[in-house]
């Protein structure tokens, strides 16, 4: 039994983040919608808690300055979940074999302006990467951009060895074909 003390440890460690996954992960074959998975009652409170936080967020005329302070933070339960600093450990110090890491394994677009130190990251994915919203396209969290930012800050000051800023210049979640970032590095 799932207790709150439990569901909020798990959600900080983001062990929600694969029921959440595949409670959304259902497609249309042959005109009808497979069934999604079972999810128990607590599950399924937790999944209606989030996405009402998320829904909540994006309605509440919240500034921007605001809503990045409040989402991006959560990040580092991705970090912690992909365990992104032994991640990126070999290109600590060489962004230039880190690009080309992106390039290859993960099929980014990346552009580098060395005389503005700028960084413009593409994506290059129709779909919004984030593990809690795998595969849905249902509904538009355009808050969740602000953690995205705060992942690629930290993946990239790693590799920079000093602080970055990382901004979403366009996103997905935010009607654009792809996701885009600046990396002021």
């Amino acid at each position: 039994m799932t207790t709150r003390r439990s569901f909020i440890k798990g959600c900080a460690g983001l062990a929600c983040a694969c029921w959440f996954g595949s409670a959304l992960d259902f497609t249309a074959k042959g005109g009808e919608v497979d069934k999604k998975p079972e999810i128990n009652r607590d599950e399924a409170f937790a999944l209606q808690w989030i996405m009402e936080l998320l829904d909540s967020l994006d309605k509440n005329n919240l500034s921007d300055s605001q809503l990045r302070s409040i989402v991006k933070s959560t990040s580092q339960a991705h970090h912690d979940l992909l365990v992104v600093s032994e991640m990126v450990k070999p290109y600590i110090g060489k962004p230039t074999e880190f690009i080309e890491f992106l390039q290859n394994a993960w099929g980014w677009i990346v552009k580098d302006d060395i005389t503005s130190r700028l960084l413009v990251v593409d994506e290059n994915k129709p779909v919004c990467v984030c593990p809690l919203l795998k595969n849905s396209s249902d509904k538009l969290f355009p808050a969740l951009c602000y953690c995205s930012e705060g992942f690629a800050e930290k993946m990239f000051s790693y590799v920079y060895e000093h602080p970055v800023e990382v901004t979403v210049a366009a996103s997905v979640q935010r009607g654009a074909p792809s996701c885009i970032y600046h990396v002021r590095y």
